[in-house]
């Protein structure tokens, strides 16, 4: 009996080993059969065929990425762009190197004239792949179309701490970076929002701060001609016609004997008296003699963006460091810093680039710029028109608007066109 069992075990391990080796040999010759008729398919034309041929090649091979490319190809032969489109899907669905698939599939939503269907596919597989080179390379291929947003006004600033301060006729409001309204035009004056959430404002001669719900929040009880924006620790203000500073509790803490100061940033901030300027540091000492004829400042009345400063003395302007040092060469005009990248200025002429630490990245190219963004691309005038460019000099925007001020991190930049101030939305940012 046990012989018996034995050999019918035997036969068992046998019939199935048999019947693994012929499906084996089988399905790759059936395989190719399937591959061979699908070729001769397309060769003739007949693409719908030739589709069933390679699906069928799928049940060996369900993994095979070129065979679902091919597919794809066959459907957009036929017309069928629906299916072209699902055969691409899958392809890139697949495990390992599906960029090639993601590349077709891009180029083909571009061709559709649906943009923006390509780049929401590139944006989402460059964030899933560490090598993505050409992914990112063919972004950047379609950077450079834009939508107008939101409203017109009479001047719109450069974004600061994700705020931009509109002008509509002789007053003044909020917009967030995304040009959404925040404080509606009807101060004479608003600054930037300090640390500490509040924003200075003048209206109807009276100075006080709000919130961004635009509430009256702060005031101090002494009437002062002028609040600034409160920032690591203090505010200018002015009072019987000079400035001094004050603390978050409208605590003088130094002696009002300036003829303007600016807020503090990085632990630097600038005054003026008669007629020179100098520079402080955090504990409101001067760092400086009283020895420049101006000091660069952004929209917002800062001068010290990435801790350095550009000030001018008689006809040239030079960068300064911390410690009041200068770094980099002398300069016809600047363009103050407005994020980590360079800031634009003028020599002989033409506007270049230089960074943080004075080097020159950019040579003097352009009749006008301004400094480069958070984003990486900088409005410059050429032939008379302003657009935007790359960090390589190459356009992005092609110059078209009467004037351009740079992009802030959600891709958003307010230009000149027709007259009025505009938001444009990039595509790709």
């Amino acid at each position: 009996m046990k012989k018996l069992m034995v050999l019918m075990m035997t036969g068992l391990l046998v019939g199935a080993w048999y019947t693994t080796f012929t499906s084996a040999v089988e399905k790759p010759m059936e395989y190719k059969k399937c591959l061979q008729q699908a070729q001769k398919n397309e060769e003739k034309g007949i693409y719908y065929d030739a589709i069933l041929e390679y699906k069928k090649a799928l049940e060996y091979d369900g993994d095979n990425r070129n065979i679902y490319m091919k597919i794809a190809e066959d459907y957009r032969n036929m017309g069928d762009d629906s299916g072209f489109v699902d055969a691409c899907n899958s392809a890139i669905s697949l495990d390992g190197d599906n960029e090639q698939a993601i590349l077709t599939l891009a180029d083909y939503y571009v061709e559709q004239d649906e943009k923006q269907d390509a780049i929401a596919l590139l944006k989402k597989h460059i964030k899933k792949k560490k090598n993505s080179g050409a992914l990112k390379a063919k972004l950047d291929s379609l950077a450079g179309d834009f939508q107008f947003i939101g409203d017109e006004y009479d001047n719109i600033s450069e974004t600061c701490n994700h705020y931009m301060r509109i002008t509509s006729g002789e007053d003044v409001g909020i917009l967030d970076e995304d040009g959404n309204s925040v404080i509606r035009a009807e101060y004479q004056y608003i600054g930037m929002f300090g640390e500490n959430g509040f924003a200075p404002v003048e209206k109807d001669g009276e100075w006080y701060y709000i919130d961004t719900n635009g509430y009256k929040r702060r005031q101090p009880d002494e009437t002062y001609e002028y609040l600034g924006t409160f920032n690591e620790g203090v505010l200018p203000a002015k009072k019987n016609g000079k400035y001094g500073f004050l603390d978050e509790d409208f605590n003088e803490k130094t002696e009002f004997e300036y003829d303007a100061a600016t807020p503090m940033l990085n632990g630097i901030a600038a005054v003026k008296k008669d007629e020179k300027w100098a520079l402080i540091d955090k504990d409101l000492k001067i760092i400086t003699d009283f020895g420049f004829d101006d000091v660069v400042r952004d929209a917002w009345g800062f001068c010290s963006r990435n801790g350095v400063v550009f000030v001018k003395t008689g006809e040239q302007y030079q960068l300064l460091n911390s410690s009041g040092v200068q770094i980099g060469e002398n300069y016809e005009a600047v363009s103050p810093f407005i994020s980590k990248n360079p800031a634009a200025v003028q020599q002989a002429g033409k506007w270049g680039f230089v960074s943080s630490e004075g080097e020159k990245v950019l040579d003097c190219m352009f009749e006008k710029a301004r400094s480069f963004s958070a984003i990486g691309y900088a409005a410059v005038q050429s032939d008379e028109s302003w657009g935007f460019i790359k960090s390589n000099g190459d356009f992005v925007v092609n110059p078209q608007f009467a004037d351009a001020k740079n992009f802030n991190s959600s891709g958003i930049a307010p230009v000149l066109s027709e007259g009025k101030w505009k938001l444009i939305q990039l595509d790709i940012y």
